[in-house]
């Protein structure tokens, strides 16, 4: 059964991308290429920028599969490619027209005044960006972000997942990340944001911060080791030990007080398969342990071993989930 994109939040950069891996493994069935054919025909413009990616890879195996999923007959370019339609490096490639799409745009000429340009990274796959101003975005697996520089401005809006800015010195532009209501102010500095549903993470790794739970908010200053929960009750600091410091660059989730809800949230990152659980009431599940984000089988199997959690298989409306639930 194939997988569909679901394409919740408009992302049509990773969602496109999706498609091309589906393409790539295996025949689309009936249900599927409706569904494609549905989602191209929604929007030119997303008809246009998944034609540019398939053009980007260049690739005529890829090619006949989207002709024969969509009927229409495309000229592919003459040239060998490497058969990279194997898993983490197919979606690793798809990762990168991604980014040869958008950040082409910022390593070349300087973009127009005020243009705001998205990037988005595939389900299990991260991406490393740099900027035109030597800044670099290290971006987690299932992210999405709205770039906005120029000689004005350094703004990024983190609109899901999770990055590590290391940012360029530059007093006359401050560089900026807004996470909804919040935002994070920096000259030059590293730290990492990881925006999840009950609260934004902010962690600094080096330098200083500005950090507002409100625009109109005073700023709290954050220095290196300080961690910031931001959330509906605003913001709530802590000190952590940068040395012995796990995050998701690592591949793996460090859980001292976590729950349930949070690793699955995080694991999602990684799943090929949505995981879901069959009662709400289980994202509360105290946990604590290490979990290897990379290996998402091998986590749900030591996760339903050490607490009584069963994994089910189900499939929805032609998409196959991973459901936890209480085991009887």
């Amino acid at each position: 059964m194939n997988t569909i994109p679901v394409n919740s939040d408009n992302d049509d950069y990773q969602t496109a991308a999706e498609w091309l891996e589906q393409l790539s493994e295996q025949p689309l069935d009936e249900l599927s290429k409706r569904r494609l054919l549905l989602w191209l025909d929604g929007d030119n413009e997303r008809r246009a920028l998944f034609e540019r990616m398939l053009d980007t890879w260049g690739d005529p195996a890829l090619s006949a599969a989207v002709q024969t999923a969509t009927g229409v007959k495309r000229q592919t370019r003459d040239k060998p490619v490497t058969d990279f339609r194997r898993g983490a490096s197919w979606a690793l490639c798809l990762s990168l027209c991604i980014a040869l799409l958008v950040s082409t745009r910022f390593l070349g000429d300087a973009p127009a005044t005020g243009k705001t340009l998205p990037f988005a990274t595939a389900t299990g796959i991260r991406h490393d960006l740099q900027l035109e101003d030597g800044s670099v975005l290290e971006i987690s697996p299932a992210s999405r972000l709205a770039i906005t520089i120029d000689g004005q401005q350094r703004n990024i809006e983190l609109q899901a997942g999770a990055a590590y800015f290391r940012v360029a010195r530059d007093k006359n532009r401050p560089f900026a990340v807004s996470i909804g209501t919040a935002s994070v102010v920096a000259v030059g500095t590293e730290f990492n944001i990881d925006r999840l549903a009950q609260a934004t993470e902010v962690t600094v790794y080096e330098g200083a911060i500005d950090l507002r739970a409100h625009p109109a908010d005073t700023p709290t200053r954050l220095v290196a080791g300080d961690r910031a929960q931001v959330s509906d009750y605003g913001i709530a600091l802590q000190k952590v030990e940068l040395a012995g410091l796990v995050d998701w660059r690592s591949g793996w989730l460090e859980l001292d007080e976590g729950n349930l809800g949070l690793l699955v949230e995080q694991l999602n990152r990684y799943s090929s398969n949505q995981i879901q659980l069959a009662d709400p009431g289980l994202a509360a599940l105290p946990l604590a342990g290490r979990f290897q984000l990379k290996n998402v089988t091998a986590s749900l199997e030591l996760l339903t071993e050490l607490h009584p959690l069963e994994q089910r298989r189900i499939n929805r409306q032609g998409v196959a989930i991973i459901q936890l639930a209480a085991r009887n």
